[in-house]
């Protein structure tokens, strides 16, 4: 195929994206914004701004006209208020989930069930597919539960991927970000988390290990080397994956293939594409079309392909409209990736990352 041949592929498949997310927009902005069974944050938003989002929003640029959310908009109000009065009589249909708190107390949302699908389970089944991650293996889970989505999310993961429920160790990251690193306490922490997932790896045939980088490690270190041939599959989540990490974790776990994924209890999961083991940076994709990523600069303009900005935010559901909520990771902007399963195809984030402390490390430790 000739370079005018894949750029034109890549034009129309830009245009189609494109046109199916103003499609979504349309229908979802029908609904928070519906005068009688509308969203009573939206709706009260709308008389603030004194516009007519479903006259005036069409195309996905003209969110702009609803300004920048913040997660303090979501936390200051009941999680009733962010779903359509519409739904309000099938409560029993929903998800939902509190954030993990990294920068300050968690945040509820909610997911109508067929969402929390579209969000978390098929872009990981469509990733795991493409890059051929072992499908029929027991699952280990060493991550939150409680008011997580994770915990919510990983049956459906392992169940997804022709496996049984995972076998599940607890593990609280309000708690383990309290922790300094190095401390006393973190390294307790982290032993008490490890010596339980060693319980099931001495006594059960796993196959399959999902957890944070910190952990994994930890695990690779006390696990002997006929349990560490046998896990077949790593998927990384909840903290930064760095370059030295992942060679050592394809080190301790040589059969494993390693996918790592990035996103959080508001947005959903996006997934790497590409996992050579010799790869030397972590590029997230979004799924569909109920999220769009973007990074943008200090006045909320997107930043060029190649530069780092803020990760910003938009969820387009039935159940919960997020417009441009900046998060707190930074990260680099990548194009969309041509050789893409199908409904991967929006921009990407390269390596995010929290914040730096102080100008110097990021905000880290177990979670």
């Amino acid at each position: 195929m000739s370079v005018l041949q894949s750029n034109h592929l890549d034009t129309n498949r830009e245009s189609a994206h494109r046109d199916r997310l103003n499609a979504r927009l349309s229908h979802v902005i029908g609904i928070h914004f519906d005068p009688d069974l509308g969203t009573p944050y939206w709706l009260d938003r709308e008389r603030e701004l004194g516009c007519d989002a479903r006259k005036e929003i069409r195309d996905i640029a003209d969110l702009s006209i609803l300004g920048e959310m913040t997660q303090h908009d979501i936390a200051d109000r009941p999680l009733i208020d962010f779903i359509p009065r519409r739904f309000h009589d099938q409560m029993h249909r929903f998800i939902i989930a509190q954030t993990g708190g990294t920068t300050g107390d968690g945040v509820w949302t909610a997911y109508l069930d067929h969402e929390f699908a579209q969000a978390f389970i098929i872009p990981f089944v469509v990733s795991a597919k493409h890059v051929g991650f072992p499908t029929c293996a027991q699952w280990l889970f060493v991550g939150p539960s409680g008011p997580h989505i994770i915990g919510k999310v990983v049956r459906g993961l392992a169940n997804a991927m022709e496996s049984a429920d995972p076998f599940t160790i607890d593990f609280d990251p309000g708690w383990a970000r309290k922790l300094p690193p190095e401390s006393f306490a973190h390294t307790r922490y982290l032993a008490h988390i490890t010596d339980q997932a060693m319980r099931i790896i001495n006594t059960q045939c796993i196959g399959v290990l999902f957890t944070t980088p910190v952990v994994i490690e930890s695990l690779g270190e006390q696990m002997t080397k006929t349990q560490r041939l046998m896990i077949r599959g790593i998927h990384l989540g909840g903290m930064q994956v760095q370059r030295d990490q992942l060679a050592k974790v394809y080190a301790l776990f040589p059969n494993a293939l390693i996918l790592a994924g990035y996103g959080n209890t508001l947005m959903g999961c996006c997934l790497e594409l590409d996992v050579d083991p010799k790869r030397t940076c972590f590029n997230y994709y979004s799924f569909g079309d109920r999220l769009i990523l973007d990074v943008v600069d200090q006045i909320g303009d997107s930043v060029p392909s190649g530069e780092e900005g803020v990760v910003r935010l938009t969820r387009l559901d039935e159940s919960f409209l997020i417009v441009h909520l900046r998060e707190r990771d930074q990260a680099q902007r990548v194009e969309p990736t041509p050789n893409a399963p199908e409904g991967y195809a929006g921009i990407g984030v390269r390596n995010p990352h929290p914040p730096k402390a102080n100008g110097s490390q990021p905000v880290g430790g177990l979670y």
